[in-house]
């Protein structure tokens, strides 16, 4: 029998090519919603693009789903597992991409793969819920009623060979005509390759896995071979490094943003710096980049693997370190020295799934009593944490009305949202307050207090209707990756460390900072020098007396 008769005969007992065929157009069209309302408005500022171009490019993306589909998921074996996957993984990746804009490349997978329970749990909603329902479990029970075709083996190769050469075929007229209109597009809009769904992920997905569980580990890479102390103070040293969650400098008041959401630190007269940018827009590629000696170009998850970070040279200078933490883990930060995780069990602070970040004014005291060294305690804050904003502050701190106070953001209206996400900021801003007001002020007869607060990266609330963060760095809007950065210096602190703390507020004011200034700058405030130090990403270099 020929193989045109096979697929006409096939026609009616759902060949497996077919149901296929059926599949891509499906993920191709509902599935990508996003990235065609992406297109379209590429498409309304290019009045220029050829129609037939416009006609084609839809083609040329369904035939090379096509295409990929035979080529990786079209096996008996696999074919209904491997879609009853992807329609569930989709379906939430679809309802992320229209709802938040969210790009789905290897760092937002790697955030999606290390998120905690709490944190994937606070994404729930009624709209992700049905969301997933309608687009994710319903195609699979369709999918598994439905009885697939397959000719004998040789036929079945056979065809599957015709139609993959064919969907490569049609997808090939479709792009070599307009070569220049796909360039151009592609050159101007970075990030279209990784809107396609599930290719996108499923991709990123693969290549982090390998990443992961497939190379050959580098290898350790210690720090401060040659550590050295620039100076030293007739009492400890106390720092209190408090490292922001998700929060932007568009809303802080000393940037300039006419809303009251530092009136608390106001009053300590804190150091504001008015530009510095994130090394990431995502924690778990932000984190570790700031920790690390490793600039913002530098830096590689490959590049940083088993490096040792600024703590561990802290540690090894003499300095005791306890690192806590409120946002699920350190991002590997925390690995060789003391660290606590804070365990969401108070009844004053915490739900029993997450906590507010006054749970750490307890821990704090405690420490702070019981320094006799130059020490570092770290804060990981879990800040203003979305899109549950409204969780991260207290019933007291509802400074901002109407605030949305439900997890699915994208059904508030914008001022809600903007709200929530400003009480959230008002409140890290009190927290700091306290830190300062009801510890460290009253130990500084002990010790010479200090207090850094840096964010790991931003957020957007909407602007160009983009939420969330983790979006590519490359296209990141400004709000993901401009970060607020205050320092806390008492005259007394800054006189033992020969600091010019004038000179400090003026660089603060005048002068562009990032990630990549910490690391060296921390060397620098507890008084400690190896081979890994720069003087040009020391921000207080120049201010030394």
């Amino acid at each position: 029998m020929s193989l045109a008769l096979h697929f006409k005969s096939a026609l009616r007992r759902n060949h497996y090519l077919i149901v296929l065929f059926v599949l891509a157009l499906l993920f191709t069209t509902v599935y990508n919603l996003s990235f065609w309302r992406h297109i379209a408005a590429i498409v309304k500022f290019s009045a220029d693009l050829p129609m037939l171009f416009l006609l084609c490019a839809p083609l040329a993306v369904f035939m090379l789903m096509y295409a990929i589909f035979i080529l990786c998921f079209s096996y008996r074996p696999i074919f209904k597992l491997a879609f009853s996957v992807i329609f569930l993984t989709c379906a939430l990746a679809s309802y992320a991409a229209w709802n938040y804009r969210i790009i789905f490349d290897g760092n937002m997978i790697t955030n999606v793969l290390e998120t905690n329970p709490a944190e994937a749990k606070s994404y729930l909603s009624f709209s992700s819920v049905l969301y997933f329902l309608v687009l994710g479990v319903m195609p699979c029970i369709i999918l598994w009623k439905i009885k697939l075709y397959y000719p004998p083996l040789l036929i079945s190769w056979l065809q599957r060979i015709g139609m993959l050469l064919l969907a490569l075929a049609v997808a090939a007229l479709c792009i070599f005509p307009f070569y220049q209109q796909y360039s151009f597009l592609g050159r101007n809009n970075k990030s279209l390759n990784k809107e396609i769904l599930p290719v996108s992920y499923i991709y990123s997905v693969g290549n982090h896995i390998h990443n992961k569980y497939f190379r050959t580990s580098a290898p350790y890479q210690p720090m401060g071979r040659d550590l050295k102390l620039s100076g030293r103070t007739d009492k400890p040293k106390l720092l209190f490094l408090v490292i922001g969650e998700t929060a932007r400098a568009a809303s802080y008041a000393y940037t300039g943003y006419p809303r009251r959401t530092n009136d608390y630190t106001a009053s300590e007269n804190t150091i504001n710096f008015a530009n510095v940018s994130s090394c990431g827009t995502a924690t778990s590629h932000s984190l570790p980049c700031m920790f690390s000696n490793l600039t913002r170009r530098g830096y590689s998850e490959r590049r940083a693997e088993n490096r040792e970070g600024i703590l561990d040279l802290l540690q090894k200078a003499g300095v005791d370190i306890t690192w806590l933490d409120n946002d699920g883990c350190c991002r590997g930060v925390c690995a060789r020295v003391k660290s606590i995780q804070i365990s969401p069990v108070d009844h004053q602070y915490c739900n029993g799934e997450t906590c507010q970040d006054e749970v750490f004014l307890d821990y704090a005291q405690s420490l702070a009593q019981k320094v006799q060294t130059d020490t570092v305690v770290a804060f990981h804050l879990i800040g203003s944490h979305g899109p549950r904003y409204y969780e991260r502050y207290p019933q007291k701190f509802r400074l901002f009305t109407p605030d949305c106070t439900r997890p699915d953001v994208e059904n508030c209206s914008l001022e809600e949202i903007r709200n929530a996400y400003d009480n959230t900021i008002a409140y890290t801003d009190y927290v700091i307050f306290r830190l300062i007001e009801d510890v460290l002020e009253q130990h500084m007869d002990k010790v010479y207090p200090m207090l850094l607060y840096v964010s790991d990266h931003g957020e957007s609330l909407g602007e160009n209707g983009v939420f969330l963060h983790a979006a590519p760095y490359a296209i990141a809007p400004k709000e993901q990756t401009s970060i607020p950065m205050q320092l806390w210096l008492p005259q007394r602190t800054a006189a033992a460390l020969q600091l010019n703390r004038k000179c400090v507020a003026h660089k603060a004011k005048t002068q562009a900072f990032s990630h990549d200034h910490f690391f060296h700058s921390l060397m620098s405030l507890l008084q400690v020098r190896s081979a890994e130090y720069q003087p040009s990403l020391d921000i207080f270099a120049e201010c030394m007396n």
